[in-house]
């Protein structure tokens, strides 16, 4: 039986991309789907682009003791997969591309964030564009990834999904968005996490860096899972995981590179408070984040101690693919201050400031929109107009002037 493809947004992006760029790279966790995407763009488009990956040794060989023959060999209109694990060859690469003003010659995608890769932007200037592709999004998912958007709060809402229950929406926290694990059964489940797992130890992890203490890395994982969607704190985590600090920095550096988690920045300006200094750290999918904490179902996740700042996690993971699979550069912060205000999620767009609030609830009130007040007290004319609060209500209302509640599915 054919396996159904679902369109992921980032497809409009590339092919737009391949008329203007000489390289295309697509980065993203491991099993996000990049291959699937490229190959399905190759064969929409119509050319014969030659598939090469580097997971193969004898290409990786090839790769490190010849990178200056290697592109006289894998010629333009070509895919090579797993490009992280030889950055040698963006020299090369570079040489190869000069010769001809011709677009859309190689695609690359990879394992590894581009921008975090030593050397490797420095290496084309002009001539690739790096794209990331995360694990399936609320519309990918439903067939409809093509009509995404970038989301900023509006009045009304503007998503094009039906509202899902909360016990649908919790079903999907748990499940996360990897393609190879929907539907899955509880057992299924696991044994596909727990492959993840021992895949990106073995390869991405021992790609990156030197890690003797895998063990000790698994506990700094799951210590990472219970913290997701809170403000980093280094010495609490090196105790959990029984490491030092400045490992618990490498291994930040690590889970960043390969996409498991990224940054939420803290806001900062100059209206007079001390502000927090450290970033929020957010696991790039729910259910890889509920597997490493050995929870087992969607009910035992919604009473779970975490549920809350995993329904964040979920929320604001949702907003940033929608910028994200649409080629943007999301420009988010998070707002807190010594008094307590805190906004999770900050949008600036045009100069303006969009508070974003997420509540795991049906019925966020007035009393749950007090902070987005605040702020636009605190910055007049910086804050936005309109402003959302992220729920799981089952129809949208507003609590205050400009102020939305809606389901995340109406994003």
């Amino acid at each position: 039986m054919k396996e159904i493809y679902l369109p992921r947004t980032l497809e409009k992006v590339i092919r737009r991309a391949t008329d203007s760029f000489k390289v295309i790279m697509v980065s993203g966790m491991r099993q996000t789907g990049k291959s699937t995407l490229l190959r399905h763009l190759a064969e929409e488009e119509g050319s014969i682009r030659r598939y090469v990956t580097l997971d193969s040794q004898r290409m990786l060989d090839f790769a490190k003791d010849s990178p200056g023959d290697f592109f006289s060999f894998v010629t333009p209109k070509s895919t090579v997969d797993e490009i992280q694990l030889a950055p040698g060859l963006f020299r090369s690469l570079k040489e190869k591309v000069d010769k001809t003003p011709e677009r859309g010659q190689y695609w690359l995608s990879g394992s590894q964030r581009l921008e975090l890769m030593a050397g490797v932007t420095d290496a084309l200037p002009g001539r690739l564009v790096p794209l990331e592709l995360m694990p399936l999004s609320i519309y990918e998912r439903e067939g409809r990834g093509l009509e995404q958007e970038p989301w900023l709060p509006a009045l009304p809402p503007a998503g094009r999904l039906t509202p899902r229950t909360p016990e649908d929406a919790w079903e999907i926290i748990f499940e996360g968005g990897w393609p190879g694990s929907l539907g899955l059964g509880a057992e299924d489940r696991e044994r596909y996490f727990e492959a993840l797992r021992q895949t990106y130890l073995a390869r991405d992890v021992s790609a990156l860096s030197r890690v003797d203490r895998v063990d000790a890395f698994r506990r700094f994982l799951t210590a990472l899972a219970a913290r997701t969607g809170q403000e980093l704190r280094l010495q609490p985590l090196a105790q959990a995981a029984g490491v030092s600090v400045p490992t618990v920095n490498r291994w930040l550096s690590i889970a960043r590179s390969s996409g498991v988690i990224w940054y939420l920045r803290p806001f900062s300006a100059n209206i007079g408070k001390q502000l927090v200094k450290s970033p929020k750290v957010y696991f790039s999918d729910t259910g890889l984040a509920a597997s490493l904490l050995g929870i087992r179902s969607p009910e035992e996740l919604s009473r779970h101690a975490s549920a809350g700042s995993f329904f964040e996690t979920f929320a604001v993971n949702e907003v940033l693919k929608g910028w994200v699979h649409n080629g943007k550069v999301p420009d988010f912060f998070f707002y807190r201050d010594n008094r307590g205000m805190e906004i999770d999620l900050l949008i600036r767009k045009s100069g303006l400031l969009y508070p974003v609030e997420v509540k795991a609830k049906s019925h966020p009130d007035s009393h749950d929109a007090k902070w987005i007040k605040a702020f636009r007290e605190a910055l007049p004319g910086v804050a936005a107009d309109t402003a959302a609060i992220l729920s799981l209500t089952d129809e949208p209302y507003a609590v205050g002037p400009g102020i939305v509640v809606q389901n995340v599915w109406s994003i």
